[in-house]
């Protein structure tokens, strides 16, 4: 049987598994980092606010990564021959 490279059709779904374990990884040194910022810190009032901004700044970052993330169907699969081609005729985005 031949190797036919057109016919291989990737998941979309597969970046999400890969943008998923970078956030978890991101969580995971975040996580670190608040902790040693707690545990090592300057106290006072700077260090807080330097707490709160960062965790502002991640929710954000998350909220908007969920608000243009969700409206994606991800059961599309992407077929090679139209990344090796060009254009394509599959939605891979909702009209809107």
């Amino acid at each position: 049987m031949p190797f036919n490279i057109p016919a291989i059709a990737i998941p979309l779904w597969a970046l999400l598994v890969v943008y998923g374990a970078f956030l978890a990884f991101f969580l995971l040194y975040a996580l670190f980092n608040l902790y040693h910022l707690l545990r090592f810190g300057t106290y006072g009032a700077g260090l807080y606010t330097v707490i709160c901004v960062f965790t502002a700044g991640t929710v954000g970052i998350l909220i908007a990564t969920y608000a243009l993330l969700s409206p994606i169907d991800w059961t599309v699969t992407i077929p090679l021959s139209s990344v090796f081609q060009g254009a394509s005729s599959v939605p891979y985005f909702p009209a809107q």
